[in-house]
């Protein structure tokens, strides 16, 4: 996959003939159509279609549902009040909807120059994917082909922690080329540990237990573990799975408390939960009844002294946030809920644990696997959008490193 300066071109193939190609609600590609939902009144259409896919899909992403993107755009709308508008590109198929690249529009700022740029929702998924449906190779092609169609409507494509899926990556770099968009794809900084859940958490620690080199607990402080929360149990020591955050009443300010808790190295963590506290509440009312939430959470009484936010995808297991009260470190309530958890999925038919994006020493002593994700950044080929990509990617940081600055 060819990797280019947004200045230098594509030596694979000749840029597109510098015709423009009108804006257009609908526009026709070989098998499928592609239309453009950019108001949030058109969004509401999608919803079922939209959840259908999500749910269908071979490989499932909470982060590419419909009230996942619904709620963190609106509270971006509301919180930058800017020109950003949903940009979701419909894949239509004998009078069907087939797929979604759910994407939005916005115009960014570096050193005075307005770029318009097309990307995800937001950061705040760890994984994203261009195309929700059952034909890649089709869709992407169709996709590719409308953006080369649409150039002069934007500047620069930034999809960032995109999966790799099959040979997705593969097939997005051959129609990229055919279509004489230029492109870089670059690994993501941070990768993505996962656990393989093939047995009950006790045999797999006995297996890192074994494995030379490995820093973990071990099985011989797991069970002392255990069996410690075995004897508190009589206090009133629990750990529960919850499945659908919708049904458990006051869920959301617990976890809000716990991350109020949480330290890293001695110093309060800056809270997550609690800076959104609208939009996770909408994803517990949304995607709760469906399914997409399990929720460790370990208790004393009716204190809760530990918490796991975690995501049913298909067969996967994602751990998307971790707080405990530090008053009741001792009981190790993180490495206690990765195990109840792991067991959950192992009981319940699910094939593996993924800590999700950063390499946290506590997330290694479990595992030495790694999912990598990628960033694709994708340029219109006219002049004037190049020099524009140039500058917002490539300058600033040249000029930070002549100033001894990091990013």
């Amino acid at each position: 996959m060819d990797i280019n300066s947004p200045l230098s071109g594509n030596p694979s193939a000749s840029s597109p003939p510098d015709s423009t190609a009108d804006s257009s609600s609908t526009r026709a590609t070989p098998g499928y159509s592609i239309e453009e939902i950019s108001t949030e009144e058109g969004l509401s259409y999608l919803k079922d279609d939209w959840n259908r896919l999500s749910e269908s899909v071979e490989h499932p992403n909470v982060f590419m549902t419909f009230d996942w993107f619904r709620a963190w755009n609106q509270f971006f709308t509301h919180k930058d009040r800017s020109d950003r508008r949903p940009h979701v590109l419909v894949l239509k198929k004998d009078g069907g909807i087939a797929g979604l690249s759910p994407l939005i529009n916005r115009t960014a700022s570096r050193f005075g120059m307005a770029v318009r740029k097309l990307e995800f929702v937001g950061r705040e998924g760890d994984y994203n994917d261009l195309v929700l449906g059952n034909d890649p190779a089709g869709q992407i092609n169709a996709l590719v082909d409308y953006l080369a169609q649409t150039r002069r409507q934007w500047d620069l494509l930034e999809l960032s922690d995109l999966r790799d899926t099959g040979n997705t990556l593969a097939i997005i770099g051959g129609a990229l080329s055919r279509a004489g968009l230029i492109y870089r794809l670059l690994p993501e900084k941070e990768k993505c540990p996962y656990v393989p859940i093939d047995a009950p958490t006790s045999i797999i620690v006995r297996r890192l237990s074994q494995s030379k080199g490995r820093r973990t607990d071990g099985l011989h402080t797991l069970r002392k573990k255990q069996h410690r929360l075995e004897r508190l149990s009589a206090e009133g020591l629990r750990v529960r799975i919850i499945e659908d955050p919708s049904g458990e009443s006051g869920l959301l300010q617990k976890l809000i408390a716990l991350e109020a808790q949480k330290r890293v190295r001695g110093e309060l963590s800056p809270p997550f939960i609690a800076n959104y506290p609208e939009v996770f509440q909408s994803l517990f009312d949304t995607l709760g009844p469906r399914g997409w939430f399990c929720i460790g959470l370990m208790e004393l009484g009716e204190r809760p002294i530990g918490s796991r936010l975690v995501f049913r995808c298909g067969k996967k297991l994602w751990d998307f946030l971790t707080a405990y009260d530090h008053t009741f470190s001792r009981l190790s309530p993180g490495t206690m809920l990765v195990s109840a958890l792991i067991d959950y999925g192992f009981s319940h038919g699910f094939d593996e644990f993924d800590f999700m994006r950063g390499e946290e020493s506590y997330k290694m002593q479990w595992t030495t696997q790694m999912h990598q994700s990628h960033r694709l950044l994708i340029w219109s080929p006219g002049w004037v959008s190049r020099a524009r990509a140039f500058i917002y990617l490539d300058l600033k940081p040249a000029v930070y490193s002549l100033m001894g600055k990091g990013e």
